[in-house]
C-alpha cells in the first residue's frame, strides 16, 4: 500500500489538532465565586422628584434563573449564608427604605464571552405581570472581576394609573472580592459581596 505524499504533514496536523482540543478540555474550569446581591427602593418623595424616568420594554435575554436550593450553582443559598443581612436589617429600620431582593448563590466566572447573566426579579407584582425589580446582573472577569448590572425599577404614575414609568441601573463596575460594593440610582441601590 502506496501512502500519498501529503499524508505525513497531514496526519502530524491532525495529531497537532487534536493535542490542542484535550489540552483544552484539560484546561481547569472557570472558578465558582458567591455572590450576594441585596437590592432596595428608596421611597423618598425628593428621589422620585429628581429621577429621569423612561417608558420602555424591559430587555429579555438568555439567562440563568436562580433555583430555590438544592446544591449546585445559580440555586439560592439558604438564609444562615448570608452576609449582608446586617445591612438589610438596618436598611429596614429607616423610613422609606423597603428590600426588593435579597439573595446569594454561587456560579463560575469567566470572561466576559462566556459569561452568563443571572435574572433577578423582586418587590410588588405590576399591572403589567412585570416585578417591580427585574433585570440582569453579569460578572465577568479580567484582570479583576467586572460587574455588569441591566436593572429596572418600576413604578406607577402619579398622574395616571395606567401608565409605568421606569429608571434603570446599568453602569457596569469593577470589583474587589470580598469587598462589599455600593452601586446607586436615586430610587433604588445595590449592595454586592463577590466571595471566592
Amino acid at each position: 500500500m502506496r501512502f500519498h505524499p501529503s499524508l505525513p504533514p497531514l496526519l502530524s496536523t491532525l495529531a497537532l489538532a487534536l493535542l490542542t482540543l484535550c489540552s483544552l478540555f484539560a484546561r481547569a474550569e472557570d472558578p465558582v465565586y458567591k455572590v450576594e446581591v441585596l437590592i432596595f427602593a428608596n421611597q423618598d418623595p425628593a428621589a422620585l422628584k429628581e429621577q429621569t424616568w423612561h417608558s420602555l420594554e424591559i430587555p429579555r435575554r438568555a439567562a440563568a434563573e436562580l433555583g430555590n436550593g438544592g446544591s449546585g450553582t445559580y440555586q439560592r443559598l439558604p438564609g444562615n449564608n448570608l452576609v449582608l443581612t446586617a445591612e438589610k436589617n438596618r436598611l429596614a429600620r429607616q423610613q422609606g427604605f423597603r428590600t426588593l431582593f435579597h439573595g446569594a448563590w454561587y456560579q463560575p466566572v469567566g470572561n466576559q464571552n462566556s459569561s452568563r447573566p443571572v435574572h433577578l426579579r423582586g418587590g410588588q407584582l405590576m399591572p403589567n405581570g412585570a416585578y417591580e425589580l427585574d433585570g440582569y446582573i453579569s460578572i465577568d472577569r479580567g484582570s479583576s472581576l467586572h460587574l455588569r448590572p441591566d436593572l429596572y425599577y418600576t413604578s406607577i404614575s402619579s398622574q395616571a394609573t395606567d401608565k409605568l414609568l421606569m429608571a434603570t441601573l446599568n453602569t457596569p463596575r469593577s470589583m474587589k472580592p470580598n469587598q462589599i460594593h455600593y452601586l446607586d440610582n436615586p430610587l433604588f441601590g445595590v449592595l454586592v459581596l463577590i466571595q471566592r
